[in-house]
Parts: C-alpha cells; sequence; structure tokens
C-alpha cells in the first residue's frame, strides 16, 4: 500500500509540473514578433482606419453627398407619397422607385435628420438649408476612404502589456467598433502592444473573399483593393448628377471638334435643347436618368436633329471635376465617347445702378476684340440717355439706355452704324474698379475709365423761388439762373440757357439771367454745358423753373417753438443736398444749438427775431467745414411746422424736422 501511495504521488506531481509549464509555454507561445504588432500611425494603421471609416457614398441616393452619410431609420417624401428608410437594403428600392418616377418630383426629408461623418461624429439637421449648406461645403477628396473592401467581422485583437502579457482579447463586430479601436490606439499613452489575430478574411466590392494570415499579406489585400478601387469605381448616382445637370449648359466633345460651340442644356422636365452660341434656335429632344447594372444611363431622345449621332443609351462612366473645377462627365455609348463639361455663368458682382454711375462717371475708352481706337472714346449722358463718340475733335451722337433682364445687365447703344460697330445689345460679363467687359455674341467690348468727366457735377437741376418780390402773388419771379449750378466749379466749363431743346441743339437764342419766367407756376429751360475753349464738346439738360406762394409764414414764438422740437435736418442748399448729413438739435431753454453728423459736433449759438420782411433766424460760431455756410442771418420765407425754407441773400436753406 505504501508503495502504491508514492506512485500515486509522484504522478500527481508530475501532471502539476506539467501544468505549470504548459501555462508558461502558453503564454510565450502568443508573444508578438516585431512584424506582428499593430503600432500607432503606422501604414497598416491607416489602412485598417479608412478601410472602416464610415462611407458617406453608400447612400448617396438619399443625399447625394459622399461626406456623409444619413443616420436610419429616416422619413422621404416623393411626390405625395411618404417612404421610411430603416435599412441599406430599403435603398435599392428607392432607386427603382426613382427610376419610374417624374424628374419633376423631388425628394424631401422630414426633419430632423442626423448626419454622420467618416469619423463616425454626428450632427443633427434641423431644416433643408442646413443641410444644403453641409453638401455644398462637401469635398470628397478630402474624405481619405477605402471603400471597395470591407473586414468580414468578428475579428479580434490581442493586448500584450509592456512584458508581453497578455492582458485581454478584444472582439470586434463592425467598422465602427474598429474605427474606434485604432482611434484609441493612436490616443493611448500607456505601452499596450496590440496584434490582430489571424486569419482574417476579407470581401470585395465584386463579392470576393481573400483570407490573409499576416500583417503585410492584409496591407497588401488592402492596397490591391485601394488601387482597383480608383480604376473602377463608378459613384454617380441619379441624385447626384441629376440637379447638376439641371444646374447651368454643358459643352461637350467627341474629342474631334465634331460639336465645336455647342452646348447641351438639361431641364428639370425632362427636356433637352442644344444650342449654338447666343441664336434663339436650338435642336430639341428629351433625356432622362436611370440606374442600371452596369451604372447610370443618360438616355437622349426624339432629337430634331443628331439623333444618330448623339441619341441612345450613354453610360455615365465618370463624374467628377476637371483642372477648373467644373463638374465634367464622360459618358459612353458603344465606341463613341463624349466628354461634357459643365459651364456656369458667373453674373458680375455689380448692379445697374453701379454701372450706370460708373459710365457716366468719366470719358469710357473703348477697346473692341483686342483693338483700341487712337483717340476714341465714349460720353454716356443721364439727359434724353445721349451718347457721344468722339474720334478726334469730331463728336458724333447717338442714344444709349442701360437695362436688366434674365441674363444679366445690358446697355444697348444706338448711332451712326457706319462709324464702328459699337451699336446693338452689349452683356455685362466681368465687372471691377479699372473696366467693364461686355460681350455681344463672339465680340468683346471693354469699357475704361479715362478722364474724369468734368460735366459729372451738372445735372438735371431745379431753381425755386418765391412769388412774392413785388407782393402780388401771380406765379411770375425773377431768377438767377446760375444759381442752378451754384454747387459746380466753372473752371472748365461753359454754359448758356436756352427756353427749348432745340434752341439748346442749334444754340440760338440764350436767355438772359436774370430770367423772368413766362409760364406758370413751373416753365421748363434746358442749358448747354460744354468744355471751356471746346464747345464741341458738351452736354444738353433740362431745369424746371418753379415760382412757389411763400405768404405762409409764422411768427417768431411759433417758429422758437417749430425749431426747439425734435432733430432739424438741412436737406437742400441752394438746391444740392450736400448738407443733409447735418443735424440741427435747437436747445430750448439757451441760445444754443448743437450741430452734428456721423464725424463731427459742434457748439453754435441761435437766436430769432422779427423784421419787417418776417422771422429771421441767426446762425453763428458755426465752425465745421461746409456747414460755415449757414453762419448768418436768415429770413424764414416758408414756414410749416415740420419744414422751414430761409433765404440769404441768394441762398436758400431748407430745413426740415425729423421726429423718431
Amino acid at each position: 500500500m505504501k508503495i502504491k501511495i508514492n506512485h500515486i504521488f509522484l504522478l500527481f506531481m508530475m501532471a502539476l509540473l506539467g501544468f505549470f509549464s504548459c501555462q508558461e509555454e502558453e503564454t510565450n507561445i502568443d508573444n508578438p514578433s516585431e512584424q506582428e504588432t499593430i503600432l500607432a500611425n503606422s501604414s497598416l494603421s491607416s489602412l485598417m482606419t479608412m478601410t472602416s471609416s464610415n462611407d458617406g457614398s453608400a447612400d448617396d441616393i438619399l443625399d447625394g453627398s459622399s461626406c456623409f452619410s444619413v443616420e436610419l431609420p429616416v422619413t422621404i417624401v416623393v411626390g405625395d407619397a411618404t417612404y421610411v428608410i430603416e435599412t441599406l437594403e430599403d435603398l435599392e428600392e428607392l432607386e427603382t422607385l426613382y427610376n419610374n418616377i417624374s424628374n419633376s418630383d423631388v425628394m424631401d426629408f422630414v426633419f430632423p435628420i442626423t448626419i454622420i461623418f467618416s469619423d463616425y461624429s454626428e450632427v443633427t439637421i434641423e431644416n433643408e438649408d442646413q443641410l444644403t449648406n453641409y453638401i455644398t461645403n462637401c469635398n470628397a477628396e478630402e474624405n481619405d476612404i477605402i471603400e471597395c473592401v470591407d473586414f468580414v467581422y468578428p475579428i479580434s485583437f490581442s493586448v500584450f502589456d509592456s512584458a508581453f502579457s497578455l492582458t485581454e482579447t478584444v472582439v470586434i463586430n463592425n467598422d465602427e467598433e474598429l474605427y474606434v479601436f485604432l482611434e484609441d490606439l493612436e490616443d493611448d499613452d500607456n505601452a499596450l502592444i496590440v496584434s490582430l489575430n489571424f486569419p482574417v478574411s476579407l470581401e470585395y466590392a465584386n463579392g470576393d473573399v481573400v483570407e490573409v494570415n499576416s500583417n503585410q499579406e492584409l496591407a497588401e489585400a488592402i492596397e490591391l483593393a485601394d488601387d482597383d478601387c480608383n480604376e473602377e469605381e463608378n459613384n454617380c448616382t441619379e441624385v447626384q448628377i441629376s440637379p447638376i445637370l439641371q444646374e447651368c449648359p454643358w459643352n461637350f466633345t467627341d474629342g474631334n471638334n465634331a460639336y465645336a460651340n455647342l452646348q447641351m442644356v438639361f431641364y428639370e422636365n425632362g427636356e433637352l435643347q442644344i444650342t449654338e452660341g447666343d441664336t434663339t434656335s436650338f435642336i430639341g429632344g428629351f433625356y432622362n436618368l436611370s440606374s442600371t447594372d452596369n451604372g447610370l444611363m443618360l438616355t437622349i431622345s426624339e432629337l430634331t436633329s443628331f439623333q444618330d449621332d448623339l441619341g441612345g443609351e450613354w453610360l455615365i462612366v465618370d463624374c467628377g471635376e476637371s483642372s477648373d473645377d467644373n463638374p465634367e462627365l464622360t459618358i459612353t455609348r458603344g465606341d463613341t465617347t463624349l466628354q461634357l463639361q459643365q459651364d456656369c455663368y458667373e453674373a458680375p458682382s455689380c448692379n445697374q445702378s453701379e454701372v450706370s454711375d460708373y459710365l457716366m462717371s468719366c470719358y469710357i475708352e473703348p477697346t473692341i476684340n483686342g483693338y483700341t481706337s487712337p483717340m476714341t472714346y465714349f460720353q454716356f449722358s443721364e439727359n434724353n440717355s445721349l451718347f457721344t463718340m468722339y474720334q478726334g475733335d469730331m463728336p458724333y451722337s447717338g442714344t444709349w439706355d442701360i437695362s436688366t433682364d434674365d441674363d444679366g445687365v445690358f446697355i444697348v447703344i444706338n448711332f451712326d452704324p457706319s462709324l464702328g460697330d459699337y451699336n446693338g445689345f452689349w452683356y455685362l460679363q466681368e465687372c471691377n474698379e479699372d473696366e467693364l467687359v461686355f460681350n455681344q455674341g463672339d465680340d468683346v467690348l471693354i469699357l475704361t475709365c479715362g478722364e474724369e468727366n468734368p460735366f459729372e457735377c451738372f445735372g438735371n437741376y431745379d431753381l425755386t423761388v418765391c412769388d412774392q418780390d413785388d407782393g402780388n402773388v401771380d406765379g411770375v419771379a425773377l431768377f438767377d439762373l446760375n444759381l442752378i449750378f451754384a454747387n459746380c466749379t466753372n473752371d472748365d466749363v461753359e454754359y448758356t440757357f436756352y427756353l427749348t431743346l432745340q434752341d439748346a441743339e442749334t444754340e440760338v437764342g440764350a436767355l438772359p439771367n436774370p430770367f423772368t419766367n413766362s409760364t406758370t407756376p413751373i416753365q421748363t429751360i434746358y442749358s448747354r454745358v460744354s468744355l471751356a475753349g471746346d464747345p464741341s464738346v458738351f452736354e444738353i439738360l433740362s431745369h424746371n423753373l418753379i415760382v412757389e406762394d411763400c405768404s405762409n409764414t409764422c411768427s417768431e414764438e411759433e417758429v422758437d417753438t417749430f425749431l426747439t422740437t425734435c432733430i432739424w435736418n438741412a436737406v437742400n442748399y441752394n438746391g444740392s443736398d450736400n448738407l443733409m448729413t447735418w443735424n440741427f438739435d435747437f436747445e430750448a431753454n439757451s441760445q444754443n444749438v448743437i450741430i452734428y453728423n456721423n464725424d463731427t459736433t459742434i457748439d453754435a449759438t441761435w437766436t430769432t427775431s422779427q423784421s419787417a420782411d418776417g422771422v429771421i433766424v441767426e446762425f453763428s460760431n458755426v465752425t465745421g467745414t461746409n456747414i460755415q455756410v449757414v453762419t448768418g442771418q436768415w429770413l424764414v420765407v416758408e414756414c410749416q411746422e415740420d419744414h422751414l425754407e430761409l433765404h440769404s441773400g441768394d441762398n436758400i436753406l431748407v430745413l426740415e424736422r425729423g421726429c423718431d
């Protein structure tokens, strides 16, 4: 019995030692070599991260953007029907639905929705404008995603500490878990060592499955898939392409200039027009987009011309951008390939008013189709839309106009066609502070500011006087015509006034100055303003002479009450509004008046007094630039509680009250 016990004890001890020996051997066997570990920021780690990133292109039928995907389930409305998309498989049914509906039916989301980016971060979208903003700002090229291969899950990682002792085994069940695990690995500050447990299977986009057994094989398999993806991938979807097609006209070519100057225009209702340049004629037809097993198909039908050449089913084999960032499509039909490039017209930034001001601010030097004619310049005048072309010292007159339509701002020039090629409609293409660029078909007209227009200050100003010179209110008064241009310098110009437009044009019957009107209460006269020493350079303006009944006067007490109520503004000085920025705050209990604008504040004084002619308002200590002209005594000739007209010699000042 004793011998038996010893044998049993010996067998037990041998088994126990064997058990511990196996345990130590199992741990050491799994120690990874340097080639088997996955290091943070390594090439393999980056490849695995790109493969497990969220693929935003998988649901482009929904959002038309590869930068993000829409979190499911999501509710959409197409036409009058509502659909709930719960799985990626539902997207295939949605694509089939899209092939059978009208091009005019638009898909709308029921907001709010959540979008998921390539790093699985999420944003809640509350409305269509927010979604459009994200789609517009999408740059799919910035997303480092490998779309043509997927891991077959589950996969697992062994995690070791710095002593190569196994600490845990991490099981990964989907792309998001893998992405987060790899991101955490890069952010981890401890000394953990990670290795992927092989074998691992990968599935390619064509359905093939490959098994890999090492880090090197895994890297090679992913890189091979990425290369094939870049060569063969076609992510063009109907939702993505349809709005781009309808956005702008498209230039197209077969590489042999067979369709030079032609453009395709795709309309929302399914109509197609092929146009040439600015002509109004076009080739009509229809188009349709549909998804097939081979990819997205563009069908062109019922063309009134070129049906054999351009009609039929075209496979969209590539959709991207050209070197100048314009959308570009490559379509094939049999052995024929067409390259389409979007040609969007970008409207100039300046509006009709800005263009008009530019043209009338100076002498314009024209350049047409690259040729600048020497000693030739234009003058665009506001009055009667007069257009004058000067060649040397010889003026040629015509008319011009400016307007805006669906194609943008345009000018129309009409004068003797034998004198140049400037007549007709010219559409604005570019505008900046140096020049304006117009086109008329293939012709290009560049208008550049030359010398400053000496007539810029001279406009169609009116002149108003009071009908009380002789105490008889009869609508007849004496006008100092020089007051019409009182604010314009006369160094470079001369002007004369006439009773009719014909007299001004022929320089016959100049009016005396001062002038007594013969038509009441308004009479229109004309001025001929010309360059001093060169009367051939001129413009003609019209003016209304207005006689007002100024018998409506107030007492000194009423004037004081009106002035000390609210703020007054100098709306008119001798027919000009150049003092309009100045405000007057008359203090009631002192003789102080605060005169101010956005830049300057002046502490001045004011008083009122009664004279035989009426109430006198006097300003003193007015020291500001321009506004100092109000210094002195002013007779109130027209008085209302919110409007005062003041005269001082030949000067006229109109104040109006504004109460907030």
